[in-house]
């Protein structure tokens, strides 16, 4: 299997994540998020040690920064600002919904993070193939969140659907960006 391939089946073992969450098949079911992350994970690696440089830009240092950054906001959304426990590990009762920092922007900022870690990685990298693989998972996350969206949340996080009302799906403007500043690190559950 390709390790683009090997990414895009992650993002359905990430589905099928939250497909146990809803149904509540078996417990070690929830390890699903942890297999799925590192299938993710697996399949970077084996595309950045496998690939020469295709091409070089002058800008990678800023690259780099870019990349690192959205890494950094990728985990922060999704490992702190998240009640851990409840969302990746005890998963049979309804959890709260987080709207106050980076959830304050957007329903799903992890999908900003991926996008900019995995993009810019590419680009300072010189790595043609991490940067179709950036843009088909990124695409597969989209699919992902949106799914999580009209299926999942709104049936396994209280309060999902006024959330749903007042905060973007993924595309944000000033309104949302005040919102989060004022609240960020502040997260409630």
């Amino acid at each position: 299997m390709s390790p683009i391939l090997l990414g895009v089946f992650a993002f359905f073992i990430l589905t099928m994540f939250d497909f146990n969450k809803l149904k509540m098949l078996h417990p070690l079911l929830n390890g699903l998020f942890a297999v799925g992350v590192i299938t993710l994970i697996v399949a970077t690696a084996l595309i950045v040690t496998d690939k020469k440089p295709l091409f070089t830009f002058n800008a990678q240092p800023l690259f780099w920064i870019i990349s690192i950054l959205g890494l950094i906001e990728m985990i922060y959304a999704l490992f702190f600002a998240l009640p851990f426990e409840k969302t990746y590990v005890k998963t049979k009762e309804a959890s709260q919904i987080v709207t106050s920092g980076l959830y304050a922007l957007c329903r799903h900022p992890g999908v900003w993070g991926f996008f900019l870690a995995t993009l810019f990685g590419a680009l300072a990298l010189g790595n043609g193939t991490l940067l179709v693989a950036a843009l088909v998972w990124t695409l597969m996350d989209i699919l992902h969140v949106y799914i999580q969206d009209k299926v999942f949340f709104v049936k396994t996080l209280q309060g999902y659907t006024r959330y749903k009302e007042t905060t973007p799906f993924l595309f944000f403007g000033t309104k949302e960006l005040k919102r989060t500043f004022s609240t960020l690190g502040k997260e409630k559950t």
